[in-house]
C-alpha cells in the first residue's frame, strides 16, 4: 500500500507540473484527486462505471451489482457465509445470511444428502 501511495503522489506531482497554474492546489496532499487536482466526487465511480462497460462492449449492470456478484461467487466457491459477511462489511451476520442464503445451493444439496443418510436412504 505504501508503494502505491508513493506512486500516486509522484503521479500527482507530475500532473501538477504539467498543468502549471491550471492545477487546482486547494487539495494538494489529498489522495483522491483527478488529473487537474480537483477532488474526485463521491458519485464518480457510479457515473463512470456505465461508460467503462460501454467502452469495453460489456452489458449494462449497476455498479452495486458487482457486490452481489462477488458475494455469489464467493459463496459458490465454498467461502463460509461469516467470511462473506466480513468481506462485504455487514455489521450483522443475519443481514448477509438473509440476502445470500438462497444462493447457497451446494449446502442445500449437502444438507439433503445428510438427511437421506440419517434416514438410512442412499442419495442419488
Amino acid at each position: 500500500m505504501r508503494e502505491r501511495l508513493l506512486a500516486l503522489k509522484e503521479e500527482q506531482e507530475d500532473n501538477r507540473r504539467l498543468c502549471g497554474r491550471s492545477y487546482i492546489k486547494e487539495y494538494v496532499g489529498y489522495v483522491c484527486v483527478n488529473e487537474i487536482g480537483d477532488l474526485i466526487k463521491p458519485h464518480y465511480v457510479t457515473e463512470s462505471f456505465p461508460k467503462l462497460l460501454k467502452a469495453n462492449g460489456l452489458r449494462h449492470i449497476r455498479y452495486h451489482d458487482l457486490r452481489h456478484s462477488c458475494a455469489s461467487l464467493l459463496l459458490a466457491n465454498g467461502v463460509p457465509m461469516k467470511q462473506i459477511q466480513e468481506w462485504l462489511g455487514h455489521s450483522d451476520f443475519s443481514t448477509t445470511a438473509n440476502i445470500y442464503a438462497h444462493l447457497d445451493y451446494s449446502s442445500k444439496l449437502t444438507s439433503a444428502d445428510a438427511m437421506l443418510n440419517g434416514l438410512g436412504l442412499v442419495p442419488n
